[in-house]
């Protein structure tokens, strides 16, 4: 597996070529080379919205859309790449073989970042494979279950860290346990609270929660999070810090849900 913010020739070979086939498939029946359909809009809204450029200055001749993507995926720093990919998942006339394609294309090519898709796609940053696995299954369990608030910070927490954001990614990833511990305990302020009122309900070990407080930097007043240190102009915190607590807030959000699941039932 490559290492965070790398993306390396061969990745960005393999991520090219799924835009340019997808450009292919979508290639004019009566003029052949020009593109129409779904892919036109994308190509369209992408040199409008995302490369924010004149309109007169677009054109849907195939091979200058697939030149342009092409130029952006082989040449650009890795967050910008992210950020062109991510904006054509997330459009509304994506098709989702392009996801499918561009997912495997993420896998195939041993990134440290894998694609979620629960909600609007998101690429997120994994240190293993087996922590990208538990980080997508969270994300699933947790749209399914219908808390998409905690899922949207989640998200937002990866996208921070593309941004090297640190600081911004640790406040997204410990906003998600407390989107989920508002709906378990809605009158509770505070994780402490909320947990000491599923500790009442079910079997909820005392020094399991003492390490859940003593981790995610919790006091146990009503005002939640202090962690002075997010609150430094420059926080001493780095990506290594970041990616660990979207994968532990990932895995703790979905934790308490099952657990909360388990006595409703």
């Amino acid at each position: 597996m490559l290492k965070l913010e790398e993306l390396g020739q061969r990745a960005r070979t393999r991520i090219a070529n799924v835009l340019t086939d997808h450009v292919n498939r979508c290639r004019s029946l009566t003029f052949i080379r020009l593109i129409e359909g779904d892919m036109a809009v994308i190509s369209r809204d992408v040199h409008l919205h995302f490369f924010v450029r004149p309109l007169d200055q677009w054109s849907n001749e195939r091979d200058s859309v697939a030149h342009q993507f092409q130029h952006v995926i082989m040449t650009q720093p890795f967050n910008f790449v992210f950020d062109l990919i991510q904006f054509i998942m997330r459009h509304s006339k994506c098709h989702p073989f392009l996801i499918d394609d561009m997912k495997k294309a993420f896998a195939d090519s041993g990134l440290a970042y894998a694609i979620d898709d629960s909600g609007p796609p998101t690429i997120v940053p994994i240190a293993t494979d087996a922590e990208g696995k538990s980080i997508l299954s969270s994300l699933q369990e947790l749209n399914d279950a219908g808390l998409e608030g905690s899922a949207s910070h989640l998200r937002k927490s990866a996208e921070c860290i593309h941004q090297r954001k640190w600081a911004d990614s640790i406040r997204e990833s410990i906003h998600a346990v407390e989107s989920v511990t508002v709906k378990i305990a809605p009158n509770a302020n505070g994780l402490n609270i909320a947990l000491r009122s599923l500790e009442r309900r079910i079997a909820f070990h005392p020094a399991l929660k003492k390490a859940i407080l003593s981790l995610y930097g919790y006091t146990s007043d009503e005002k939640g999070i202090r962690h002075a240190l997010l609150d430094e102009d420059e926080a001493r915190v780095d990506g290594d810090d970041a990616v660990f607590m979207l994968g532990a807030c990932a895995s703790f959000a979905s934790y308490l849900w099952r657990k909360h699941l388990a006595k409703s039932t």
